[in-house]
């Protein structure tokens, strides 16, 4: 399985990070992080490592994504390093 890199900009809100834990549920996500983008306001970015069976899939999950923000960027992930992004698979947090 290819693993893949996504990082989307979202508004910090609950609705938003719902969208988010609903397109990623049936996925096999190896990590989320969502930390405040830096120079906005209220925004964050969201960095995700997950597996796609076939690379095929990844069209639909860029569609899925692209419907929550128009900031969706991927690239590969290393299948030797999985893992960069340094956290534990985390439940994404309602907002305050």
């Amino acid at each position: 399985m290819a693993k893949w890199r996504i990082r989307i900009h979202l508004s910090d809100d609950a609705h938003s990070r719902a969208r988010l834990d609903e397109v990623l549920a049936n996925q096999r996500v190896s990590a989320v992080r969502l930390t405040p983008r830096p120079g906005t306001n209220p925004g964050l970015s969201g960095d995700v490592v997950l597996e796609l069976p076939q690379d095929d899939e990844l069209g639909d999950m860029l569609a899925a994504l692209h419907m929550i923000s128009p900031q969706v960027f991927v690239s590969r992930a290393s299948s030797d390093h999985g893992d960069e992004l340094q956290s534990p698979v985390a439940a994404l947090a309602p907002a305050d």
